[in-house]
């Protein structure tokens, strides 16, 4: 692992909107993670850790959700702070800023958890801070996925070294019961778990080529095996990415 895992994330990998109505516009593509959570609950405390510009946190505010943020990145804090009015700490020490927070109702990690060394003492910092009846709720890759079997190395979702971790639903499923969590939903075929799937055979086999012509040859080859993949990759968790979420019970 590099020692500075900040080099590899440049400013163009967060492209912060321009304004409050481009945030608005791109938020809609979120909206599917808003009704999954309030299918549990409706209201309360929310935080999420790692949100970049903040197209779901914004979508909770507006609902009516009390939403506090956790971000490493300067232009997105400043972006989420002044433009979007979201209450925001800029830290990579996700455990070490919720230390002195009280609980949350909701805590979501939309693909955060492969990004973190320390993964583990992260989850039980969080895991701490959820009310009871509370839920938390996570979205990461697959490493039992299809594609990581056919790909390896080469698999696009494998994204080393700002991935450090790929981590099966059962060591989650285990590390969460020791905490009184209860997992209450897991899928792979959500709106974000398919479009994992597109991404990673269009990028994956886009990878293999170095001229920009075959790059959009074989972008178009993995749209279609998408579409051919499709009864292997929602069977048998089988999807690039899961999300599962996690109850508080005691």
């Amino acid at each position: 692992m590099p020692p500075d895992l900040g080099a590899y994330y440049p400013q163009d990998y967060y492209p912060v909107p321009s304004s409050l109505s481009e945030l608005e516009a791109a938020s809609e593509n979120e909206r599917f993670k808003l009704d999954l959570i309030t299918s549990f609950i409706q209201k309360g405390k929310l935080l999420e850790v790692g949100p970049a510009f903040g197209n779901f946190a914004y979508l909770a505010k507006r609902s009516g959700f009390d939403v506090e943020v956790i971000e490493m990145d300067s232009r997105c804090c400043e972006f989420l702070h002044t433009v979007a009015g979201i209450a925001t700490i800029q830290s990579t020490d996700a455990a070490q800023a919720v230390q002195d927070k009280e609980p949350y109702d909701v805590i979501a990690l939309w693909h955060v958890i492969e990004h973190l060394p320390n993964f583990q003492q992260t989850l039980d910092a969080l895991a701490s801070k959820v009310r009871e009846g509370g839920i938390l709720i996570m979205a990461a890759p697959n490493p039992e996925a299809w594609q990581f079997r056919i790909l390896g190395r080469y698999w696009t979702h494998v994204d080393a070294p700002r991935h450090v971790v790929l981590i099966p639903v059962e060591l989650l499923l285990a590390r969460m019961r020791k905490f009184g969590f209860a997992a209450v939903f897991m899928t792979m075929t959500d709106r974000g778990g398919i479009g994992w799937n597109e991404f990673g055979w269009q990028y994956s086999l886009s990878n293999f080529a170095k001229s920009r012509s075959i790059k959009n040859v074989l972008f178009l080859v993995g749209t279609v095996l998408t579409r051919i993949m499709v009864p292997f990759e929602v069977n048998d968790h089988a999807g690039c990415a899961y999300t599962l979420i996690f109850r508080k019970e005691h």
